[in-house]
């Protein structure tokens, strides 16, 4: 994610040269001040005038240089921050589906929420400051470097001291945001399950319960900032305790300078004006420089999150599928769980195929593999001459549809829920409505096609969603449909007829896992499996 941070470097190049124009021309004030205040006590009207006109033209443009800094500092930000989201994005989607899976996507909601958080604030935002101080501490050194050296020899001692304390504090604050990132996964991922499982913790009258455990997880992230806190409060305090008995120490000794003529009393009203503006950059180092240390667990965390275990590079596109699938003693297990023993299956393109068995059977599992969302542990599956692990999954999936017991409804329209938001002829769209049952209920419906979905799905009937998505299947007009427990959601005379139109489609393979069965569909099947004792044989 660093990486994509960094394409956000020219809006951070533009933020230091509007720094370093606001920061000189700053610099400028303080120098035509100094200049007035001595022609003023030397008596000199005239140096005083061109003093004083010079202030006016460099406060003139002073102002909208700041503004300017502010603009430019928000615009790199906000590009920064949008780039590194989508490409975390971007790559998540290139996770393998078993993997993403196997986790829980709390960790993921985590990464984009808290984590990101914390690295705009911490990261971003510290190293656009970093910069803009610099450009502050660059310039007042050479403005006091023009009046007196041996003050700024004491500044920038004080400098590297700073620099010390926060490179001394930055592992143990590392250790800490990395500590903190995870529990906040943790987290995010009970709050989920909590607000699942709502109705069962009302109906088992577990409200203390879940509150108690609730009060106990949020005490240790709590504590766990706290911690955080503490450190950084230490290292904030040791920072501010050098940096006042500096200034302090560098006041007197300018005015003692003044005192005894070394430096006019324009160069020390100079010093001291400048001393803050030297000092609060070293005072920001100390304080920034943990804060974008600490992030380094958080983005190792992030960066761990996105790596995919299986790398096996694909390399086969198809264009078509033309004999269709074989399995080549198959093997499979779930950890020490053996689901699939050298299984051999053909499943020829064109052909439907009904595959029943108890549940956990393994029904779902020959489900899995055919869709490339696992691979094979010993024997291989073949897609036409090829070995399905080598085809590329954009290229397999644009053959294939699938229709799951659990559908996923995006918050928007029936039409785009439809269409995945391709596009489609009106003609094709009916078509699937009516073969899916969809016809007499989108035309119900006070805005048809264009009528909104809410909530995944929350005002709609659990058979209009499993509809929706026999009509996304069929409206994908691919080569392969694989159902699982597809008419589970369906009353039985809709589901057989819905069956029938999918097993009478000219070309398509069908795939069915399902409990439901029906005897006057059945001739339609090329072959009925049954999947049990880690085989699967035609039933």
């Amino acid at each position: 994610m660093k990486k994509a941070i960094r394409k956000a470097l020219p809006w951070l190049l533009l933020v230091g040269i509007a720094a370093a124009a606001a920061a000189g021309l700053e610099g400028l004030l303080s120098i035509y001040i100094m200049k007035a205040v001595d022609s003023m006590s030397n008596g000199s009207r005239d140096a005083f005038n061109q003093a004083v006109r010079m202030l006016l033209l460099v406060s003139a443009g002073f102002i909208p240089a700041l503004l300017l800094l502010a603009l430019l500092r928000g615009l790199y930000k906000r590009s920064a921050a949008v780039s590194a989201r989508g490409d975390f994005i971007r790559r998540l989607f290139h996770k393998n589906i078993n993997e993403f899976q196997a986790e829980n996507n709390a960790t993921y909601v985590s990464v984009l929420t808290n984590d990101f958080n914390t690295i705009e604030l911490n990261y971003i935002d510290g190293i656009c400051t970093l910069l803009v101080q610099g450009m502050n501490f660059a310039v007042s050194v050479l403005v006091i470097g023009l009046v007196s050296p041996w003050v700024l020899l004491a500044g920038i001692g004080v400098g590297v001291v700073s620099t010390l304390l926060s490179a001394l504090v930055s592992k143990p604050l590392q250790r800490h945001q990395g500590q903190r990132s995870e529990l906040l996964a943790k987290y995010t991922a009970y709050i989920k399950e909590v607000l699942g499982a709502f109705h069962i913790i009302k109906s088992h009258n577990l409200e203390a319960r879940m509150q108690s455990d609730y009060h106990s997880r949020s005490q240790t992230i709590q504590q766990k900032g706290y911690v955080i806190d503490r450190v950084y409060t230490l290292v904030l305090s040791l920072n501010r305790l050098v940096m006042t008995s500096t200034f302090v120490g560098l006041i007197g000794v300018t005015v003692l300078f003044g005192i005894k003529g070394i430096i006019t009393v324009g160069g020390v009203i100079l010093i001291v004006t400048q001393l803050d503006r030297l000092l609060q950059p070293i005072g920001m180092l100390g304080e920034t420089l943990p804060k974008i240390f600490g992030v380094k667990k958080i983005f190792e965390r992030a960066e761990d999150s996105l790596q995919n275990h299986d790398t096996h590079t694909e390399t086969v596109t198809i264009d078509a599928i033309q004999n269709g699938l074989f399995f080549e003693d198959v093997s499979f297990s779930y950890g020490e769980h053996q689901v699939l023993d050298k299984v051999n299956l053909s499943l020829a393109q064109g052909c439907k195929y009904l595959f029943v068995g108890p549940s956990g059977g393994g029904k779902t599992t020959v489900l899995k593999l055919l869709r490339k969302y696992h691979s094979p542990d010993a024997g291989r599956i073949m897609l036409d001459f090829h070995d399905l692990r080598d085809v590329c999954k954009d290229s397999y999936f644009h053959h294939v549809a699938n229709v799951e017991q659990q559908v996923f409804l995006f918050e928007d329209t029936i039409r785009n829920n439809l269409c995945l938001y391709k596009d489609y002829s009106d003609q094709r769209i009916q078509l699937a409505l009516k073969q899916s049952g969809l016809e007499d209920f989108v035309a119900a419906l006070p805005q048809g096609l264009d009528s909104m979905i809410y909530d995944n799905g929350r005002n709609i009937s659990g058979g209009e969603r499993s509809r929706l998505a026999i009509a996304r299947a069929l409206l994908a007009g691919a080569d392969l449909i694989f159902l699982d427990e597809a008419f589970a959601s369906l009353d039985a005379t809709t589901a057989c007829a819905i069956e029938r139109t999918l097993l009478e489609l000219d070309g398509v393979t069908v795939v069915n896992v399902s409990h439901v069965r029906f005897e006057e569909n059945r001739h339609l099947y090329s072959k009925i499996f049954s999947v049990h004792n880690r085989s699967v044989q035609v039933a």
